[in-house]
């Protein structure tokens, strides 16, 4: 099994550990068990509690715990009606095993913009249920080592995910697949990084596929380079590349209009729900004693004029980040 909770206190505190552990027994009047005071000392040090563990040992565990893992693939994002949940499923390894992980929400958005296939990933306050692991609400999930992404110039033969600036887009075009018989359609392009240009083609791209324009850095996951061109299938992914997709823009407001909030960052005005707006702004959806409205209306007058991140999908605003 993974690193235990003693031993994480052991390397932080060396040769006082038992004194430490002594004194803390001590003050609680030795009612308190080891086990419980070197948690306590854990949580003082700032040293997380959780057993990390292996794929494969993560079935056998109700507790929660933490795992290294390579993110093999990233399968679509799944919306829920309403737009404010959503969920994306990642398939992972390690040396013992294989599973699925599942992200909610605002962990999932890291799956729509920050993770790659071929990323290595750390992740904390995760659990196992219904046969997949799931990252608790006070988890995280972040990537870990060097970047998964190569230059045009230094394309490997084989998969890989590549990042660049689109120079050229072709029209879209038709073929016919030879396996199904079916017409479908194939976009050509060309990508620059690293002083190197190479023409791309996605094949059946998606409906909901990003628009290509000249100038947009992007990141091409999953694809394949052979015979001197880059190829893409219905595996890989698209990603505008630079702060996860993010915009910036100047915070104008937020006003409460009948039931829903109108918010104004730069030249665009988006709508959400109360609920949606309160917890845009970092807010919680009630605070015992006074109205939503009226949290909302001072929160948004403390912010307007600052200049905001911001995230839209599908015309609606999905995150927003202060500056400062």
């Amino acid at each position: 099994m993974g690193e235990m909770p003693e031993q994480k206190l052991a390397a932080h505190l060396g040769d006082g550990l038992e004194g430490a552990i002594g004194q803390k027994v001590m003050s609680f009047g030795w009612l308190l068990t080891r086990a419980s005071a070197i948690r306590i000392l854990c949580h003082e040090n700032g040293i997380s509690t959780e057993e990390k563990i292996t794929i494969s040992q993560a079935s056998a565990t109700r507790l929660p715990f933490s795992f290294s893992a390579r993110v093999d693939r990233v399968f679509p994002i799944q919306q829920f009606p309403g737009g404010s949940m959503r969920s994306a499923r990642l398939h992972i390894s390690d040396k013992s095993g294989e599973a699925t992980l599942v992200l909610w929400n605002e962990q999932a958005k890291l799956a729509q913009h920050g993770i790659l296939s071929g990323d290595s990933i750390e992740c904390t306050g995760a659990y196992f249920r219904s046969g997949e692991i799931a990252i608790g609400k006070n988890g995280s999930v972040a990537k870990s080592g060097e970047s998964s992404t190569v230059l045009v110039s230094n394309l490997p033969e084989g998969v890989c995910n590549v990042e660049g600036v689109v120079e050229t887009v072709g029209g879209a075009r038709a073929y016919l697949d030879r396996r199904s018989g079916e017409e479908k359609q194939m976009l050509s392009f060309s990508i620059c990084s690293g002083g190197k240009c190479c023409r791309a083609v996605w094949w059946s791209p998606p409906t909901d596929a990003p628009q290509l324009r000249k100038g947009t850095e992007v990141v091409l996951e999953g694809a394949s380079f052979r015979n001197g061109e880059i190829h893409l299938n219905n595996f890989s992914r698209v990603l505008p590349k630079g702060e996860n997709g993010k915009k910036k823009g100047k915070f104008g407001g937020a006003v409460l209009d009948g039931e829903s909030v109108a918010l104004e960052i730069g030249e665009e005005k988006f709508s959400a729900s109360l609920p949606e707006a309160l917890s845009l702004l970092g807010l919680p959806p009630g605070l015992q004693g006074i109205s939503p409205s009226t949290v909302l209306s001072i929160k948004a007058g403390a912010l307007a004029g600052k200049q905001a991140a911001y995230t839209v999908e599908g015309g609606r605003l999905r995150s927003l980040e202060f500056e400062g």
